[in-house]
């Protein structure tokens, strides 16, 4: 498994989250061993992608309110195992955040 394929099942594997969470959805792969997971709601702006070259992982979180991004993760994984580790963790923190908001 490389991290476009993680992403891909990340993002089936949550998507019935996604759906009911975000306006906007979106998976686009490049098609050239990358590929970005795009999510939009009232309140946020989230881009996740990943690289297959260095098992590569970004995730940008923006408030769109505050316009102030963070960034859970960035930069090069050890392991797939790892890339699976901080993806799970993040949606994690995303159902946590919008059940704390509901």
């Amino acid at each position: 498994m490389n991290p476009v394929t993680a992403l891909y099942g990340w993002f089936n594997d949550n998507n019935a989250y996604f759906l009911s969470s975000f306006s906007e959805l979106e998976f686009k792969d490049s098609g050239r061993g990358s590929a970005c997971v795009n999510l939009e709601s009232e309140t946020h702006i989230v881009s996740v992608c990943a690289w297959n070259h260095a098992c590569c992982l970004d995730i940008q979180v923006m408030e769109v309110k505050s316009e102030e991004a963070s960034y859970p993760h960035m930069g090069d994984c050890a392991s797939i195992e790892e890339f699976k580790s901080h993806l799970e963790d993040f949606s994690a923190r995303l159902k946590k955040e919008s059940s704390e908001n509901a």
